[in-house]
């Protein structure tokens, strides 16, 4: 029997690397859901939106190439989390911008109340 050719591909990258990305930039995402400033909202909500997808997706490949128990796989986890929970703040504090006051504001950040 002969083979296609199509044998797996072993991940060659460290798993330390992308962990490592995910919890930064994560960090940098959840800061940017926690303080939305006055000048510059747009610009602030997509760079935090591009820093927090950038860390869930990071994490996500740390995940899928540790497969086991590793800091690796902590780094890539804790990650996702981070990175999930900003873009979450920065969803709802959008929320709260774009209705105008209508959904009540934050409860963590006090420059909401515009």
């Amino acid at each position: 029997m002969a083979r296609t050719g199509r044998a797996r591909r072993r991940e060659q990258e460290p798993p330390a690397l992308p962990g490592t990305i995910a919890v930064v930039v994560a960090c940098v995402a959840f800061y940017n859901g926690l303080i939305i400033p006055a000048a510059g909202t747009l610009a602030h909500v997509v760079f935090g939106a591009i820093f927090g997808v950038i860390a869930v997706l990071t994490g996500w490949r740390t995940v899928v190439i540790t497969r086991r128990r590793s800091a690796g796989r902590f780094a890539g986890v804790f990650g996702i989390a981070i990175g999930g929970i900003g873009l979450a703040m920065l969803a709802y504090q959008t929320l709260v911008i774009l209705t105008h006051g209508a959904v009540p504001p934050p409860f963590w950040a006090p420059y909401a109340h515009r």
